[in-house]
């Protein structure tokens, strides 16, 4: 038995980090801002938005797996290339998803929706060959909790930056408060963002080696579909990631909702709240390696998800007092970071165990349909959060705010995501015994 060489340089797993650094500076836009962009600057209707983040994920369920099948018919080598030929589209549809065309109001409502589709087409075509090339890079445990880490801390500093700057950049950018202003702000703002996005993904296909690329499969469809449909721990992760983005979506598309109406404050308290949230999940990230070596990987992610559960109880018990918020706040968004960098690392196990039960290549499509529960289970909280705005009667830019708002956004952003926790603690528990990370021994 001979030691696998590490060939994974420092340089391949920065250049790895900033593929999620690249998607959290646009799909991170979208996540944490896209709600609030189109109910309070370009003024659609709350009932409007809900429709259209839920039909963007309803047509996103033919490209995951048209993508995922794509990438299994070709090979692993063609995964560097796709990354490269899609950062500009990338880049410009996603500016384009913050563009404010001067239309109708039902024309408004059709251009947000082309312009959000299109993005979620492309995020799909360039975000799942960058999942699966994780596991084409090593097969090494260490390295793969390694490369989610620094994957994690990308997305963690993709959202820092947005968290951080866009509320005051677009203020500033636009040359006033006003709705025209802020609509021009975020124009030229999104269009930074783009440019460095589409950069980023750029530097990703360049530098990031494919040393496993798995071979050119030739299996139809039916036969892959029945291949993941016999691996049980591949279902328990879609089950788990889907639960993820529950809590995700609630903390990034809902904290200045839960900013202005329950703690009292302005849009900039939200914007504190983001980049409190990025700062303790780049941390949770970096601390993540620690604790797998000592709690294991299953472990680690039960740990993180008590700390979770708890915390979305003392947000409750805070009220409206801020720095009790806070306090609960910070140790709900450490628990997350430590946390998320481990669901990549239990997905590459459940695809390596899948490799054993069946002759046929599946990691393309594994990781598109795993991409494609991320993207429903967003557009399915959007849809609800959405339709808690609206059951609250909220009116963007109103100074006064009723009981039943507060109500509805507490509900939509503490008990939503304490019951996905909650549910993640189960399905975590049904986690086949034994399957742990492949031996770094060949």
């Amino acid at each position: 038995m001979s030691s696998i060489i590490t060939e994974v340089s420092l340089r391949e797993k920065i250049a790895y980090g900033c593929g999620d650094l690249s998607s959290n500076l646009m799909w991170g836009m979208t996540s944490s801002y896209l709600m609030f962009y189109y109910t309070d600057i370009y003024g659609l209707p709350v009932v409007a938005v809900g429709w259209i983040l839920l039909t963007a994920r309803i047509f996103d369920a033919f490209c995951d797996p048209a993508i995922g099948y794509f990438i299994d018919r070709r090979g692993g080598h063609v995964v560097s290339r796709l990354i490269r030929s899609l950062a500009i589209p990338f880049g410009l549809f996603g500016c384009l998803c913050f563009v404010a065309m001067p239309l109708s109001p039902q024309g408004k409502i059709a251009w947000a929706t082309l312009t959000y589709i299109v993005f979620g087409a492309i995020y799909s075509c360039i975000n799942t060959p960058y999942g699966a090339l994780g596991t084409m890079m090593t097969r090494s445990a260490q390295d793969r909790v390694d490369l989610n880490a620094f994957r994690m801390m990308g997305c963690q500093s993709g959202q820092f930056i947005v968290s951080l700057l866009t509320i005051p950049a677009i203020t500033w950018l636009g040359g006033g408060s006003g709705m025209p202003q802020r609509q021009h702000g975020m124009a030229i703002y999104a269009l930074v963002l783009a440019v460095t996005a589409t950069v980023l993904w750029r530097y990703v296909g360049r530098i990031c080696v494919t040393r496993y690329p798995p071979l050119p499969a030739r299996h139809p469809p039916a036969v892959l579909l029945r291949a993941l449909a016999w691996n049980r721990s591949w279902w328990i992760c879609n089950a788990l990631v889907f639960l993820q983005f529950v809590g995700l979506a609630t903390l990034y598309g809902f904290a200045l909702y839960y900013a202005r109406v329950v703690l009292g404050g302005r849009a900039e308290l939200g914007s504190i709240l983001l980049t409190v949230a990025t700062i303790m999940g780049f941390g949770g990230a970096l601390v993540c390696p620690h604790g797998v070596r000592h709690l294991g990987v299953v472990g680690t992610a039960m740990t993180c998800l008590c700390v979770q559960v708890m915390a979305y109880a003392l947000l409750f018990l805070a009220g409206g007092s801020t720095p009790f918020f806070l306090a609960a706040f910070s140790m709900l968004t450490l628990a997350q970071g430590i946390g998320s960098p481990l669901y990549y690392v239990l997905l590459a196990h459940a695809i390596d165990r899948g490799r054993l039960m069946s002759s046929a290549n599946t990691a393309g499509m594994a990781y598109s349909i795993n991409t494609l529960v991320t993207k429903v289970s967003m557009g399915v909280t959007g849809f609800l959060l959405a339709s808690f705005l609206s059951y609250g009667h909220y009116m963007g830019g109103a100074d006064t705010v009723s009981i039943g708002l507060k109500h509805w956004v507490t509900a939509g952003f503490v008990w939503l995501p304490l019951g996905s926790s909650a549910l993640q603690l189960v399905f975590l528990a049904l986690w086949p015994r034994g399957i742990t990370p492949l031996p770094e021994t060949a």
